[in-house]
């Protein structure tokens, strides 16, 4: 029996390692963001729109990522995960793409496909840094809203709280980052414990929280 259980731990950290394991896991869209912004902007550029500072010296121009009727939103996530990877062809083949799976793991590849995701579905753009936003995050919000987002933080649970759940995509989409950015700085009326941070974060900070707040809500 023993060995049963090491050949099929085995068996699924390869299958990790090449990247095939379901894309239904959850995908880091934060991770994706960070990932994009340190290779795929050359190209593909800061919002996804294929106007990086390299798009123009290339022979093929790169996809726009964000293009509703584009190859990228038109593709499974099994497909994008695959065009990234390089195992699938790009359409007729010609492509100036990277073979990312060269250098990258599946787990950060399926992380990218979820930012390309978000780039795709947002109304919204990013008002601040989520790099600073996550760690603000993770620090001050995360004790109501939780960890991942979903307001299952441990004082939610203690204080009878209902708090936002930032992973409802449909919901954060009704929003605009004015609102948001108002609510962190000001708080919530009424009966409702959400604090105003105003007095403790700066505006850029908050700006940051409401990005990260974004990413969080793609999946």
């Amino acid at each position: 029996m023993n060995r049963i259980v090491t050949r099929v731990v085995k068996f699924a950290a390869l299958l990790s390692l090449l990247g095939l394991i379901s894309l239904s896991a959850h995908a880091g869209t934060y991770e994706g963001y960070t990932l994009f912004n340190q290779s795929c902007f050359l190209c593909h550029g800061t919002d996804g729109k294929g106007n990086g500072p390299l798009a123009k010296k290339l022979d093929v121009a790169p996809a726009d990522l964000t293009n509703g009727n584009g190859s990228a939103a038109e593709s499974t996530d099994q497909r994008l995960f695959g065009l990234i990877q390089g195992t699938v062809r790009h359409g007729a083949g010609t492509s100036a793409m990277p073979q990312w799976g060269l250098a990258m793991p599946g787990n950060q590849i399926k992380s990218l496909v979820s930012y390309i995701r978000f780039l795709q579905r947002s109304k919204h753009s990013l008002p601040g840094d989520p790099e600073i936003g996550k760690s603000i995050y993770e620090d001050n919000c995360a004790a109501c809203h939780g960890r991942s987002g979903k307001g299952d933080g441990p004082l939610a649970e203690v204080l009878g709280l209902k708090p936002k759940d930032h992973t409802d995509s449909g919901e954060m989409n009704k929003h605009p980052n004015s609102q948001f950015i108002q609510v962190v700085s000001h708080g919530t009326p009424g009966k409702s414990m959400m604090p105003g941070w105003k007095d403790v974060l700066s505006q850029e900070e908050i700006e940051g929280v409401v990005s990260y707040m974004r990413l969080l809500s793609n999946y």
